[in-house]
């Protein structure tokens, strides 16, 4: 993780912002898995196209990046195989180029992929930024100290059919550390046992009623 430049930091399960780029992918390949499976009227063989939906979603432009995921990859636009069948203006124009010319071109895509790949990441940074500052005026900090007792949010309470009279939270646990880095908090059961990590936005203090 070092040599890639990745910062690992733990935080609390089911929590879709502290990991948007991978959770927004994951959906919009979920969401073509979900059209395939109902075209094909076949849920069970779901897996088997998979390697249709990533191809869909790695060929199709992205407005927000301003190309193709398989342009930021290979430096190249992808050919579908019948445009090798039925010869099209662009399959007829890269035929017609030498073995001298097509390494130039290529060279030259390569270079222009760096340059594509510099301008993503820094469309990508500012738009996170913005997507924090948006997240942040929704979201208040919540402040615990170590010893105060809390409740945790359910994160399956969403999902569930009936929830109307079902409890949100469980608890009460015990704060046993604060991680100022990224406001998270190291919670255990009231007999010692640790529990977790968890994000303040998870959490509210308990009252004895």
């Amino acid at each position: 993780m070092k040599k890639l430049f990745i910062k690992h930091r733990v935080t609390t399960i089911y929590k879709p912002n502290t990991n948007g780029l991978v959770e927004h992918t994951n959906k919009v390949v979920c969401n073509i898995l979900s059209k395939e499976v109902e075209v094909h009227k076949n849920l069970h063989n779901w897996d088997k196209q998979v390697h249709h939906a990533l191809w869909v979603y790695n060929s199709t432009f992205k407005s927000s990046i301003g190309f193709t995921s398989f342009r930021l990859t290979y430096g190249m636009e992808s050919a579908l195989p019948i445009e090798n069948e039925v010869m099209t203006f662009r399959t007829t124009k890269r035929h017609q180029l030498g073995v001298g010319k097509s390494q130039k071109k290529r060279l030259l895509e390569l270079v222009e992929l760096e340059e594509s790949q510099l301008r993503t990441q820094q469309a990508i940074k500012l738009a996170q930024v913005y997507q924090k500052i948006f997240f942040d005026k929704r979201v208040r900090p919540r402040k615990f100290q170590e010893g105060d007792l809390v409740m945790v949010y359910d994160s399956h309470h969403d999902r569930r059919t009936f929830k109307k009279f079902l409890p949100k939270r469980f608890g009460p646990y015990m704060v046993m550390k604060v991680f100022f880095d990224n406001n998270t908090y190291e919670l255990a059961h009231l007999h010692g046992e640790k529990y977790g990590r968890i994000n303040h936005d998870k959490l509210k203090h308990f009252h004895i009623t």
